[in-house]
């Protein structure tokens, strides 16, 4: 594979603001950014309060509230329901999900530096955000987790800090549907491929590559059985749901 193919497949997207006629899922994903600022506690349930309470970061602890609070206040609008009644459940070993009410609907969170990054879809999906860290030493981590066409992809590269987070960020995305664990399976399969499906356990998934803004490559993974990606900014519909309830 010539090396610019994955750079040139890197989709181009538009983040919009959503309108009254965005609240429907279809055969379709919504991907939606928000950004990671601070944030009360007013849309948590309690035991989220408490996981929220543990991280000694202020940075991560606003990218878990943020992202969390966000969930209920878009899901609340597709489903036409009470904010506070959406239940996110989380069994050790396994994704979260939405366990009441009964929705059909699944989600992905991820988040970095500045962004909170959310995916909502009728079938299991996975996303990635990561911000570059132009020092950030990657080296000790590709034999472990890359095969060796993708290390040199990485290796070969003007710029190998960029095509690292390009490469990880696709992994990840693709674990996280298939809600594996990283260290275990980031090394059986190669996504520099941009225009052919992986299939696991019977299914086929896609994987896309996108920009949240400079400096954030992000990644989707998902079932080709869906028709449509949109992409939506959620900035105005957190400000605005946080300050219409206060």
């Amino acid at each position: 594979m010539n090396k610019q193919d994955l750079y040139q497949k890197i989709r181009e997207v538009q983040f919009i603001q959503p309108d009254e006629y965005s609240w429907n899922l279809n055969n379709e994903i919504h991907i939606w950014r928000f950004p990671a600022v601070s944030a009360g506690y007013s849309f948590l349930s309690s035991e989220e309060k408490m996981v929220a309470g543990r991280f000694r970061l202020e940075g991560d602890r606003n990218r878990f509230v943020i992202g969390r609070q966000a969930l209920r206040i878009i899901v609340s609008r597709y489903l036409s329901v009470k904010l506070m009644d959406i239940s996110v459940v989380a069994e050790p070993g396994t994704k979260p999900q939405i366990s009441c009410p009964a929705t059909g609907i699944y989600f992905n969170i991820s988040h970095s530096g500045e962004w909170v990054i959310i995916a909502l879809s009728l079938d299991e999906t996975g996303v990635d955000v990561e911000k570059i860290n132009p020092e950030f030493d990657f080296f000790n981590l590709l034999e472990d987790h890359f095969k060796e066409a993708e290390q040199f992809f990485i290796n070969d590269s003007a710029d190998p800090v960029s095509a690292f987070y390009l490469l990880w960020t696709r992994k990840e995305a693709l674990m996280k549907a298939w809600g594996t664990g990283l260290q275990d399976h980031m090394k059986q399969f190669s996504v520099l491929n941009p225009d052919s499906s992986i299939d696991c356990e019977g299914k086929s998934w896609i994987i896309i590559s996108f920009y949240i803004s400079p400096g954030y490559p992000a990644a989707m993974a998902y079932s080709d059985k869906t028709k449509n990606l949109r992409f939506f900014d959620g900035s105005s519909t957190f400000t605005n749901f946080m300050a219409f309830e206060k």
